[in-house]
C-alpha cells in the first residue's frame, strides 16, 4: 500500500511543479513587455512619442525661417514690411504652414504631424502661378525650443 501513496504523491508533486511551471511562464509573458516599455520611456528620458501641433509647428517654422534669414524677425516686427504666418491643417492631416513674404511670394511648409518631416513648396503670384515643390526639405524637430 505504501507504493501506491508514494506512486501518487509522485504524480501529485508532478503536476504541483506543472501548474508552477504555467504560472511562472504566465507571469514572465506579462512582466517582461511592461519592463521593455519602462526601460524604452527611460531611455527617451521619459519624453512619450506625441504628436506635433499647429502652435508647435508654426513656432518652429518660424525659428526655422529666423534662422535662415536673420533679418526677417526684424520685418516680422515692423510695419514698414507686410509678411505673415498662417497654419492649417489640410486633407491628408499635413500641418501647412503658410509665410508670405514681403515681397508676395508663398512658401508653404507641410509638416508631418508624426514624424517632423517637412517638404516646402513656392508660389509667386507673376512667376510661379503654380505651387511648386522646392527640394527644401528638413525635420521640425531641429528648430523647436
Amino acid at each position: 500500500m505504501k507504493k501506491k501513496k508514494s506512486g501518487i504523491n509522485g504524480i501529485i508533486l508532478i503536476v504541483a511543479i506543472a501548474i508552477l511551471a504555467v504560472i511562472a511562464v504566465m507571469i514572465c509573458i506579462t512582466v517582461i513587455p511592461k519592463k521593455d516599455a519602462a526601460l524604452e520611456k527611460e531611455s527617451t528620458g521619459n519624453k512619450e512619442a506625441t504628436a506635433i501641433t499647429q502652435d508647435v509647428a508654426l513656432e518652429a517654422i518660424k525659428n526655422y525661417c529666423f534662422e535662415n534669414n536673420p533679418d526677417l524677425e526684424g520685418m516680422a516686427d515692423s510695419d514698414d514690411y507686410t509678411i505673415y504666418f498662417d497654419v492649417s491643417t489640410n486633407e491628408a492631416g499635413e500641418i501647412v504652414v503658410l509665410y508670405r513674404s514681403y515681397t508676395g511670394a508663398q512658401t508653404r511648409y507641410y509638416v508631418d504631424p508624426a514624424s517632423g518631416d517637412v517638404y516646402v513648396t513656392e508660389l509667386v503670384p507673376g512667376i510661379i502661378d503654380e505651387e511648386t515643390r522646392t527640394e527644401e526639405t528638413f525635420n521640425i524637430k531641429d528648430y523647436q525650443k
